[in-house]
Parts: structure tokens; sequence; C-alpha cells
């Protein structure tokens, strides 16, 4: 036993020397950061308003965490009752991490609140991102998706598909190609151009994916969808002509996207919030479009969670088809682990990336994030090595692809 923990240690010390690549997050541009007032309830935002809202705390209250206009003690009065209920799921690890690593803390208490807040709003200045990124958690790469086209030599922009194909009505596909002074096309095929010069606009600048979602699969149908188009933007729409139009603009985006070297991401499995029906984007909605547009990459985000097993067997099946643990290593780390294990033994090892910590605001979390993922794949790797299956210079070949080499080589970053 001894001399596995040693070895599981070894390997942690060897993955946090090397460099990583963030595979998913929404972080705003830092400025942004660094210009709010912040406080240290931000740390237990986000992720966690779920699992407060499933203990009993008040929604209203749980999304108040984020807002630097509440007062300190009203949010502290709000969480109390319900801090204990959820700080021992996983969601919350990273937050306490951040605690420990940042600002010297075990725990969030009464006592201390005010105290971390001060020193929070010390560290929230020009260079954070560099500070807590680059430095402390050996970031070379962060996949972002924040609704903006904002990148810098550590961060690569990817937009979602309503930039380019707006979400079904008039104003919307406006919007789309507005962003590039354009006027809203009078025929469907017109739109279909000017949707492929704004793309190929975006990857000259910058960005490299296009993020949707895996609901179930509907080709596009031009007949359906060039007088659904026209009825439209008249502001005459009958129902399913949002629909029929979103279809048909997806399926030539995504084609597209094969032709630009643009990976398509796709959202899967579980949703963010509550009261979501999971059934709506399981993984193995994915089968259908990737077999649909075989020359584009597919990354599938948060794919261990909760049908690992699907998603292992369209990453084995499916050569367009990359796995993404992203969030997934949050919601669950014991599932995530099952899933890796799964993965090791059903496919090539450049078929996934491990992790990605998925935050907005609270870029302290990515580092708990992603010290948390390198202890799970120092243990998995552990116990492959103790069963005699490989090397540990084999396990740090499997580690470097995971956190790093597949994501740049995915993504067309070498």
């Amino acid at each position: 036993m001894a001399q596995d923990a040693d070895r599981k240690q070894a390997l942690y010390e060897q993955l946090c020397a090397m460099p990583t690549v963030d595979a998913h997050e929404h972080l705003h541009p830092e400025p942004m950061r660094t210009g709010r007032q912040v406080d240290i309830f931000l740390l237990f935002h986000q992720y966690l308003v779920v699992d407060l809202e499933s203990a009993g705390m008040d929604p209203e209250a749980a999304n108040a965490l984020g807002d630097e206009n509440v007062p300190l003690d009203r949010k502290w009065d709000s969480i109390a009752p319900y801090l204990d209920l959820v700080t021992s799921g996983s969601v919350a690890g990273p937050p306490l991490a951040a605690l420990r690593r940042f600002f010297d803390a075990e725990a969030l208490t009464k006592d201390n609140y005010a105290e971390l807040t001060g020193k929070m709003r010390a560290h929230n200045t020009p260079g954070l991102y560099e500070r807590i990124l680059r430095e402390a958690c050996n970031i070379d790469t962060v996949l972002n998706q924040n609704l903006t086209m904002w990148q810098t030599d550590l961060f690569r922009p990817i937009l979602f598909e309503s930039s380019f194909i707006g979400t079904g009505t008039r104003q919307s596909l406006q919007d789309a190609v507005a962003a590039d002074g354009l006027e809203l096309s009078p025929t469907l095929q017109g739109y279909v151009e000017r949707m492929e010069d704004l793309l190929t606009k975006r990857r000259q600048e910058g960005m490299v994916g296009v993020k949707g979602f895996a609901t179930a699969y509907e080709p596009g149908d031009a007949a359906a969808a060039g007088p659904a188009y026209q009825r439209l933007i008249a502001d005459q729409a009958r129902d399913g002509d949002a629909n029929a139009v979103l279809r048909y603009l997806r399926d030539r985006m995504y084609e597209f996207c094969g032709k630009l070297n643009l990976v398509a991401v796709l959202h899967s499995g579980i949703w963010a919030g509550n009261w979501a029906d999971i059934e709506t984007i399981r993984p193995t909605h994915v089968t259908a479009l990737a077999c649909a547009h075989r020359k584009t990459r597919f990354d599938l985000f948060h794919a261990a969670s909760p049908q690992p097993a699907d998603a292992g067997f369209l990453g084995r099946s499916l050569p367009n088809v990359y796995l993404n643990s992203c969030w997934s290593h949050l919601l669950s780390p014991n599932l995530t682990l099952q899933a890796w294990d799964m993965w090791l033994d059903m496919m090539p090892l450049n078929r996934v990336m491990a992790w990605g910590g998925d935050y907005w605001w609270a870029v302290e979390n990515v580092w708990g994030a992603l010290d948390k993922v390198r202890q799970m794949l120092a243990e998995l790797l552990a116990r492959r090595i103790a069963r005699g299956e490989f090397t540990e210079a084999r396990a740090l070949q499997i580690a470097r692809r995971w956190m790093h080499d597949n994501a740049r080589e995915v993504y067309f970053l070498e």
C-alpha cells in the first residue's frame, strides 16, 4: 500500500510539472474580472448553486452569491444553513481547494468571509490570469467560450453556433450577419454564402471551433428550408419554419467547419441547471450527425457524464468524434475515473481530452479543478502500473496525451 501511495504521489508531481491544455472554459476577459468588486462568495457561485438549491436554499439567494452589490453579511446568512450540506460534494472541491491555495484558509466561515474577501480583492489585479493559469496551473492553452472573439497567446476562442445560424428568428439571423456589417440576404442560398464568409473570417481571426448541442440529429432539407426562410425573414413564419431553417443551416455549417479545420463542439450528457431533461442531449445522438459529416471533427463535451460507456463506444467507432471530460470531473470524480478506465481499454490514446474547468468568473477555481484531475489521473495510472499493464514511462506518455497533446492536435494547434 505504501508503495502504491508513493507511486501515485510521484505521478502526481510529474503531472504538475507537465504543461496542460484547459480544454474548456467560459472565462471573461481579464479586464472584466479585475474590474469587478469581487468577494469570496464568487468562488461558491455558478455550479455550486445547483447543489445549494437542491439542499433547500432559496434560488434567488443562491444566485445572488455572484452579485457584488449584495452585502457580504446577507450572503453569509443565506448560505450558512446549507454550506455543510454541500461541501462533501465534488462541485465544492475546487472552491475549497482555491481557498487553501490562494487565501490560506481551510473553509469558509462566519469569522473569515470578510477577511477572505479582502485577500481576494487584493489579488484581483492585472496579471491575475497569468499568475493563476500559467504560473500556478502550468496551462499553456485555454479553449475558451465567452460569446466573444477575445483572445491572447493563452486563450483561443470558440463561438456558439448562434453567431452563425441564429436561433430561428429573423432578428437572430440579422444579428449574425450584422456582426460583419452585412445585411440579411433575401434568399437562403445568399445567407449560406454570407455564413460561410463569416466562418472563414472568424477562422482567420483565430477561432478554433463552433459550439452546439448533442440533440437528436435531423438532416437539413433544402426544399423545405428555402420557403421557410422566406417566410421567416418576412415575419410570416409558420409552425416548423424555424426548425427547418436551423436544421439546414446547421448542416451546412458543420460541413463547412470540416473544410476550414474548425472543430464542431457539442455539449452532451447533462445540462448545467436544475429541472433539465438529460435525455435531450444523450451522447448517442451524435452518431447520425458524425456519419453525415465525416470530414468534420466533433469534440463531445462532458463525455464522462452520465453515460460514459455510450460515449466510449462513440469514440471507438466514429473516427471523427473525440471525447472531452471537461466538467465531468467536477460532477463526479468517481464516474469520470470509471470512464477513463473504460476508455483506456476501448480506444486509441489520441481520442480523449481529460479536463476543462468550465468556469465563467472564478478563475481561482480552475486551479482546484485541475489539481483534482491530476490526482485522479495519477490514481488511475498508478493502479494500472501496479497491475503490470504498463510502465511509468508509458503512463506519463498517456498523461501527456490526455492532458495536453490531444487537445492541441484535435484543434489544429500544432
